[in-house]
């Protein structure tokens, strides 16, 4: 004959075990997307070089990187391990990363993250809505990595405000 009550007993410790077990990895989950959106506010060396290559179409070195860090340019350093101790992290040595916002700060202001097209220039225009039209750069802004124009329309003086950079393209010769 069964133990219904030992069965039972056992039942309800292997529930309450699983619950806790339950509620610890929702918590771990939290803090690591935590983790994982705080990430998002840095920048590691590899992703600057990168950046660089994307912008510029020109490698730079993690030497240079290393030095504007020592100059201290790219804001305050944070080790990448010991600031988020969940997330996958790299082998090898120490990783630093630094605010997103510092770094963008400098090498805007050092030229290196330049946009397509200058005030003045004209370019064509591809609009969903319209064929491609002929249109003159009044205003250029930057948020965050991409670049949003201000053009006119040269057919209808109309002023088109924040057209991102994928929608203009420069003429053939």
């Amino acid at each position: 004959m069964r133990d219904y009550a030992q069965k039972i007993e056992q039942t309800k410790k292997q529930i309450a075990e699983l619950h806790a077990l339950l509620a610890e990895l929702e918590q771990e989950q939290h803090a690591y997307l935590e983790q994982l959106e705080q990430r998002k506010t840095y920048l590691s060396s590899r992703e600057i070089l990168d950046l660089l290559n994307q912008k510029q179409g020109r490698y730079g070195s993690m030497a240079s990187i290393k030095r504007w860090s020592d100059n201290g340019y790219l804001g305050e350093g944070v080790d990448e391990r010991e600031a988020f101790p969940l997330l996958a992290s790299k082998q090898g040595n120490k990783r630093f990363l630094y605010p997103r916002e510092a770094v963008l700060a400098f090498l805007d202001e050092k030229g290196l993250l330049a946009p397509a097209y200058d005030v003045l220039d004209r370019v064509q225009l591809r609009q969903a809505n319209r064929d491609f039209c002929w249109a003159l750069v009044t205003a250029v802004s930057r948020h965050d990595l991409r670049f949003f124009y201000q053009v006119q329309l040269e057919t209808t003086g109309e002023v088109v405000p924040a057209v991102p950079e994928e929608e203009l393209f420069l003429p053939l010769p």
